[in-house]
């Protein structure tokens, strides 16, 4: 395990990043607030006085205010923990209070106790960071699109216009998505391995493609489903507290929304995973159970095609049981 000199935890804002440096005894150094600017950020590190390699920086994954700090990290080559918001919160136990300053202390000080099971930050691909980009765009025009479809009145002449817009818009989305992806020979293949499994659509596609980041991390079936959210746990305890094994309710919500889809689609076009429903359902359980253990079907078969290198056949199906 690599041993370091400081801590830095870094508590980001839009504006500001909040920082706070720990010693290898745990104790607090300073706390200070600086630009969130990628000068502020360089100018800051080399302020610390000690070698990149011997300091551990923390920070919470907030999203695109923290982009600044890891295109830093990109540049200095530092060693960043990105770690997410809700395993550093519960680490802390019970708090009190709440700024600015204190998170970044409380982030410090936990790069500091879990140093052993430290994930540094990686550089995504140029390609992956893009597609990452346009499906969050293409979300939100999605999303938009429905709100206005439902909240409006089919004659209702006003909106016609701008839910055509909204459909173009995204009609170009998709076919900018497709174009970048063909500009990369493995992920290109990928997508379309992926797109020979029942179900799996091209947006459903570019979502596993980002998650994985070409398949790269994530490729353990449990690990992937755990991600998602879709991987069954037993919950117990003592002789009161016995319930049926059920899913999580962390995990990527918008890719678990996006597989149920899928999931319905290759119940109707396979018949081997159609018989696996039903059996399903006949043992009592519920639907929505039993669609949940086809999406860990299917995203065993994507895994499977994509190791195999080879495009989806009914050869994968004599494994459901």
């Amino acid at each position: 395990m690599q041993k370091f000199s400081l801590y830095v935890g870094i508590d980001i804002s839009k504006a500001w990043l909040d920082v706070a440096i720990v010693s290898q005894q745990n104790e607090l150094l300073s706390a200070e607030r600086i630009d969130n600017s990628l000068d502020s950020i360089q100018t800051f590190v080399r302020s610390l006085k000690v070698h990149s390699d011997e300091i551990l920086f923390c920070m919470e994954n907030t999203g695109k205010y923290g982009k600044l700090f890891l295109e830093a990290t990109a540049i200095m080559q530092l060693n960043t923990w990105v770690e997410h918001p809700l395993q550093i919160k519960r680490s802390q136990g019970m708090t009190r209070g709440k700024t600015d300053q204190l998170d970044a202390v409380r982030i410090a000080q936990y790069a500091f106790r879990f140093q052993d099971k430290v994930n540094l930050w990686k550089p995504e691909e140029k390609v992956i960071g893009q597609l990452k980009e346009l499906l969050s765009k293409r979300d939100l025009l999605v999303k938009s699109y429905k709100m206005l479809k439902q909240s409006s009145d089919k004659n209702d002449k006003d909106l016609i216009q701008p839910l055509k817009s909204l459909q173009n818009a995204t009609a170009k989305l998709n076919d900018k998505i497709e174009a970048l992806i063909s500009t990369d020979n493995k992920l290109s293949r990928h997508h379309k391995l992926l797109q020979s499994v029942p179900g799996i659509g091209r947006i459903v596609s570019t979502s596993l493609l980002v998650t994985t980041k070409g398949f790269t991390q994530l490729t353990n079936p449990r690990q992937l489903a755990c991600y998602m959210g879709i991987a069954p746990f037993p919950y117990q305890s003592g002789s009161s507290i016995n319930y049926k094994n059920r899913v999580s309710r962390l995990g990527n919500q918008k890719l678990k929304a996006l597989l149920n889809l899928s999931a319905w689609n290759a119940i109707r076009s396979v018949p081997g995973l159609k018989s696996y429903f039903e059996r399903k359902v006949a043992q009592g359980k519920a639907k929505l159970s039993a669609i949940n253990a086809v999406r860990n079907k299917l995203i065993a078969i994507a895994l499977s095609v994509i190791r195999r290198n080879q495009p989806f056949s009914k050869e994968y199906l004599p494994s459901i049981s």
